[in-house]
């Protein structure tokens, strides 16, 4: 009897563990408000498959205001004012800063490491 209950508890776990790791992110908080559309620049955040994190999204704040959870393998676009920006993500206990400068009409791709390897 106790082996069928490792067993099963053991198949639980292993569940989860999928469920969790393949949990994707999403808008999590208010965008910056564009005020020139045609002037705007293009953000977009990436993230790759890499096994660090595996389990978590990160989470990404601009500007001091959380905006969005990014899983593995996604990519998250949105559009900014020309100017300076701080983007800060976090995933389990790593803490990563990033300025990032855009001028107009500008595509900035940022990838997301786990090790802040920005």
């Amino acid at each position: 009897m106790d082996m069928m209950r490792i067993g099963t508890m053991g198949a639980a776990i292993a569940i989860l563990g999928v469920a969790v790791g393949c949990t994707t992110g999403g808008l999590s908080g208010t965008l910056p408000a564009v005020t020139n559309p045609s002037e705007a620049a293009n953000i977009t955040l990436y993230r790759d498959g890499t096994l660090p994190g595996w389990f978590t999204t990160i989470v990404v704040d601009l500007n001091d205001r959380e905006i969005y959870r990014v899983g593995r393998n996604e990519a998250f676009s949105f559009a900014v004012d020309p100017g300076q920006y701080l983007l800060v993500y976090r995933i389990g206990f790593n803490e990563c800063r990033k300025v990032v400068w855009v001028e107009p009409r500008e595509n900035v791709r940022v990838r997301l490491s786990p090790i802040c390897s920005v």
